[in-house]
């Protein structure tokens, strides 16, 4: 993986000694490995936690930035994942407010017909999900009205005569993952390349790492492993262990940051064909835009030029009265999403995820799959079956806030 961008490391020194031990090593340190050492220590078990970047600085830092229950998983039928989504929304709700933002997204209709159905749905996905911790009294759910819709820009000259709200959180993901991992006592080994993995009768024994700040080597020694590696999964497991087989198939999906736009300030939410949702949403000062989809094969892949194009036109098509080409595009970033390996089209594959052991080293469990909203209540059963101690305190006790101070919510 030694080919992969990779930001450089900061200046300074880690302290951590030469050789330590821990119960549990993790590698990676996104949202899945930095919720699962917080799930440790809330346990009392030690653990590290090895990325060779920062914390948070791969595929957390370029999600959809959505705490959700995955509204187009009533289009897909997948109500179960919804339902369990819908759950830990209002979880990060409570331990995480700081670093969430309630909103109410609309959904546009283009003919009465399909409104009807929006408010059945929505009315649906809002009644499962009525538990929302610190709801803001002034926002409204259910059919948007008319003189709201028509005094919003992106419904002039369009295809759509109406819109219904919904209920989601924003949230700021990177923070979110720094925020986890901060609220852990895991020995932190970011900008640690991993170098060469020491084997014994129980499988994994240790882990030689280089210090990418300084050269330093160092020896990790664990009883317990986890990789959660996230679109880097398979690559790895075949550098460092040659393994050929696919655990995974990535989607790409692409967002892009325009100057905000007078009168666009709720968030929307357009279906679109293939069971995917265009999504328009003001924050941080700016309009972001995305996602479109497409499968690729590295963990780390460029925006393609069609790609962007296919999302201007969306973008014209379905909101013709912004002038979308000539906003100056004041960021754009892609993010890769793991889905577990299965046949048919990554737009209708399910973002769920499954704990994996390892059929040839029976103490490395990986993590494969899964998304943002759902991190933490995976780690937590991990974290449980490793060892074997359940913990209410993970759906209550606030995340510490790994910059001392709340985030800006705008």
């Amino acid at each position: 993986m030694s080919d992969i961008p990779w930001p450089a490391p900061p200046s300074g020194i880690c302290t951590v000694p030469p050789s330590l031990e821990v119960e549990v090593a993790i590698l990676g340190a996104g949202i899945h490995g930095a919720a699962l050492a917080r799930e440790l220590t809330l346990r009392g078990v030690s653990c590290a936690l090895v990325d060779r970047g920062a914390v948070g600085g791969g595929t957390s830092q370029w999600s959809s930035q959505l705490l959700h229950g995955g509204i187009r998983y009533l289009l897909t039928g997948d109500i179960r994942q919804m339902r369990e989504g819908l759950v830990e929304r209002a979880t990060w709700a409570r331990i995480a407010p700081h670093r969430c933002r309630w909103e109410a997204f609309w959904m546009p209709h283009r003919f009465g017909v399909e409104g009807l159905a929006h408010r059945f749905g929505i009315g649906l996905y809002d009644h499962w999900g009525a538990e929302r911790p610190g709801w803001p009294q002034g926002l409204e759910l259910g059919q948007v009205p008319r003189t709201a819709f028509r005094a919003d820009p992106r419904s002039a000259g369009g295809p759509f005569r109406g819109a219904t709200a919904y209920a989601d959180l924003i949230t700021w993901d990177r923070a979110l993952t720094r925020d986890l991992a901060a609220s852990s006592r895991a020995v932190p080994l970011d900008f640690h390349e991993p170098e060469h993995f020491e084997e014994g009768q129980e499988g994994l024994k240790a882990l030689t790492l280089t210090d990418r700040r300084d050269g330093t080597r160092r020896r990790l020694s664990a009883r317990r492993w986890v990789f959660a590696l996230g679109p880097w999964t398979d690559g790895a497991m075949s550098t460092w262990f040659g393994e050929t087989r696919k655990r995974l198939r990535l989607s790409s999906g692409i967002h892009l940051w325009f100057d905000p736009v007078p009168g666009c300030a709720s968030p929307w939410a357009i279906r679109r064909p293939g069971g995917r949702i265009l999504f328009i949403i003001p924050r941080d000062g700016l309009l972001q835009v995305g996602t479109t989809e497409r499968e690729v094969e590295e963990g780390w892949v460029p925006i393609a030029t069609g790609e962007r194009e296919e999302l201007l036109g969306a973008l014209e098509a379905n909101l013709p009265a912004i002038p979308w080409r000539q906003l100056p595009i004041r960021g754009e970033e892609v993010g890769v999403r793991p889905l577990l390996s299965a046949g048919g089209a990554t737009a209708r594959l399910s973002r769920g995820a499954m704990l994996q052991r390892h059929d040839r080293l029976p103490n490395l469990t990986l993590v494969l799959g899964g998304k943002l909203t759902t991190a933490r209540l995976l780690m937590a059963q991990l974290a449980t079956e490793l060892t074997g101690l359940p913990c209410e305190a993970s759906v209550t006790e606030p995340l510490s806030l790994w910059d001392g101070h709340p985030a800006q919510i705008r």
